[in-house]
């Protein structure tokens, strides 16, 4: 298959190359028929003019009287009229072929007086034609096509052509600027019109050395030299069916010409297309004006479609001889596989009849140790049966310690709320007593529902969170610290910032978490000159911030990680069970919060607790700042004396 990689490769060229010409060809036509509708409408731009202009009344008084003064008017005429239409030059000739009126009487280029009746398209007009002809203008020297058409002003007899000469220039530049080589010849066969400026007005045909003379001296091409056009290889259709040429280096003249270049008549070239070119040349005839257009395309767009086709027919080619080899490969080794694995069958019953023989012997083994792990499972059963009561036991202790130390607070409270209700009543002051008393009855309640909540053994207590109001818990945390009469509970200041909104969670165990850490702050700056707790609220922007600061000693980096742990305190022996904070830990990861513990640059430690929101909607008034909430007395004895007169304010 390799070998016929060649007889591939020249299939798929030879096909494509015919493929690819035809559309090439096609295309070609369909674009020559696109410059050809465009030529012909820059020519028709102007055709009625002169049609028009031979039954006007102005131009027939003028062709009859020759009156200077109807010629004046003409000439204004005319002016305005080549201005509106866009026309070159309009212009009146009598039956002689002089000139009586024109659009540029007024420029140093007139066509006023002068004789054209050489023209062809005045012999045209003359013999009762619409005259079509283009030329360089004899006075102007710019090319032009020159439509006429005869002036008859009693049906009959001629007196006069007009001429409308059209600029083609424009239609030149906009070919130009273009990505085809198309290009148009005369009757004579010369370039007059092409998108390659350099190949205009050159020999396509091949002039005859009485006509080359001839054309020149009629300045009919202005004064180009009509040199060939630089053919090296093929020929030019010379009907509708495409062709191949190939065309060599086109000089051209240079634009700055030297004053003593001009005098001598020498030129100086310049080349354009320094290479070889080959095209693929469509063409087509304009019946009505005598001229032949071409449309040149670069055959390597042909070349590069060819070679792009063989070599994807080639690849194409060994892609398929690989897909065939794979395919071979995989068979071959498919059979491998079969035969190994009746080799690998033939040895596994080898395998499995020596192994038949070792089993056995490890099953008898096998039975004896099941004994043994038998005697081992009923030693391990009676091990488990001690662990869980050793376990039970442990339980019973942490729970008791823990119902001790949540207790002790609300046993405190409930002392110092039942002294100052005596104290109330010895001043006949009930209402206040009463209200004493109230208070004693939801400490105990709360004990009440501590209790609950640690007695049950097996499982946690169920938790009724709901939207709770931070600041009235803090405040009523506060207000439980100092009536405990705990020592250090001196200065406690409580701030509000930002936008405090309702958190998640259980108001009273909110409060105990706020009490314990207030009462630790308390503890960690007793011993201080000047001991201080303050508490900042804030309001963020998805959790409210709960930070407890005191001015103490502050915490060892070696306990920060232990902090939490049940059992680790770092107060004397008989002061603490450490349960406190791994209870408020626990709470307040119970409430979808954090609890954690920093020392303060200041000095002292900061307790950090962090709660979600209620939800959108449930804010306090925002930008909120409390004053102190409460500054104590200095003694713990002047703290109940206060309490007992300022009570109503809380």
């Amino acid at each position: 298959m390799l070998a016929l990689l060649p007889v591939t490769v020249w299939l798929v060229t030879t096909f494509w190359h015919e493929a690819k010409l035809i559309d090439i060809t096609e295309d070609g036509r369909n674009k020559l028929e696109l410059y050809r509708s465009n030529l012909q409408g820059a020519i028709k731009e102007h055709e009625y003019l002169p049609i028009t202009l031979a039954s006007d009344k102005r131009i027939i008084d003028l062709a009859i009287h020759a009156d200077p003064v109807i010629a004046k008017a003409v000439n204004i005429y005319l002016e305005k009229l080549a201005a509106d239409s866009g026309a070159s030059d309009i212009y009146f000739m009598d039956q002689n072929g002089d000139t009586l009126a024109a659009s540029n009487w007024n420029s140093d280029a007139s066509f006023i007086g002068r004789n054209f009746s050489f023209r062809p398209y005045f012999q045209q007009a003359k013999s009762g034609l619409t005259g079509h002809y283009f030329a360089f203008g004899i006075t102007s020297n710019v090319p032009g096509y020159y439509i006429s058409h005869p002036v008859r002003p009693d049906g009959t007899s001629f007196a006069g052509a007009v001429v409308v000469k059209t600029h083609l220039e424009t239609l030149v530049q906009r070919w130009a600027r273009g990505s085809e080589s198309v290009l148009v010849t005369d009757q004579n066969g010369v370039v007059i019109i092409s998108s390659n400026l350099d190949w205009r007005f050159r020999d396509l045909a091949g002039l005859s050395n009485n006509d080359r003379p001839r054309l020149i001296a009629s300045r009919k091409y202005g004064d180009y030299p009509l040199e060939p056009m630089p053919l090296l290889d093929g020929a030019w259709p010379v009907d509708d069916n495409p062709a191949i040429l190939s065309l060599g280096p086109v000089a051209s003249e240079d634009e700055a010409r030297t004053a003593n270049e001009q005098a001598t008549g020498k030129v100086q070239t310049r080349q354009t297309t320094p290479d070889k070119t080959t095209y693929l040349v469509t063409a087509s005839t304009l019946p009505k004006q005598g001229w032949r257009m071409f449309l040149l395309t670069d055959k390597s767009v042909l070349d590069r479609s060819v070679i792009s086709a063989g070599a994807m027919g080639g690849a194409a080619h060994i892609i398929l001889t690989g897909l065939i080899f794979i395919i071979l490969q995989r068979r071959r080794a498919m059979l491998e596989q079969l035969e190994i694995r009746d080799w690998s069958q033939r040895e596994l019953e080898r395998q499995v009849r020596l192994r038949t023989t070792d089993l056995m012997n490890t099953n008898q083994r096998l039975a004896e140790e099941i004994t043994e792990r038998s005697r081992t499972e009923d030693a391990l059963r009676t091990a488990q049966a001690e662990l869980v009561q050793t376990s039970k036991l442990a339980a019973l202790g942490q729970m008791s310690a823990g119902i001790a130390h949540e207790i002790n607070q609300p046993l405190t409270a409930i002392r110092n709320y039942a002294e100052n209700a005596m104290k109330f009543i010895a001043r006949d002051n009930k209402e206040t007593a009463n209200r004493n008393l109230q208070r004693i009855s939801e400490l105990t309640d709360r004990m009440g529902r501590i209790t609950g909540n640690l007695k049950t053994f097996s499982r946690r207590p169920e938790q009724d969170n709901h939207p709770v109001d931070v600041p009235a818990q803090m405040q009523m945390a506060i207000d439980l610290a100092i009536e405990s009469g705990r020592a250090g509970v001196e200065n406690i200041t409580l701030h509000q910032h930002g936008d405090v909104k309702h958190v998640i969670a259980e108001a009273n165990q909110l409060t105990q978490v706020f009490t314990n850490l207030i009462n630790n702050a308390a503890d960690a700056c007793q011993n201080m000159a000047n001991p201080e707790i303050d508490i900042a609220i804030t309001g963020g922007e998805d959790r409210v911030i709960v930070k407890v600061n005191d001015n103490g000693h502050g915490i060892l980096p070696d306990n920060l990680p232990k902090l939490f742990d049940p059992f680790f305190t770092t107060k004397p022996f008989g002061d603490g069970l450490g349960l406190g904070l791994s209870i408020c830990y626990g709470i307040i990861r119970s409430f979808g919060g954090t609890l954690r513990a920093e020392n303060r640059p200041q000095g002292g430690a900061s307790f950090i607790v962090e709660l979600r929101y209620d939800g959108p909607g449930d804010t306090e008034p925002k930008n909120s700042i409390s004053t102190p909430a409460f500054t104590a007395a200095k003694t713990p004895s002047e703290t109940r004396t206060y309490l007992a007169n300022h009570h109503d304010q809380g």
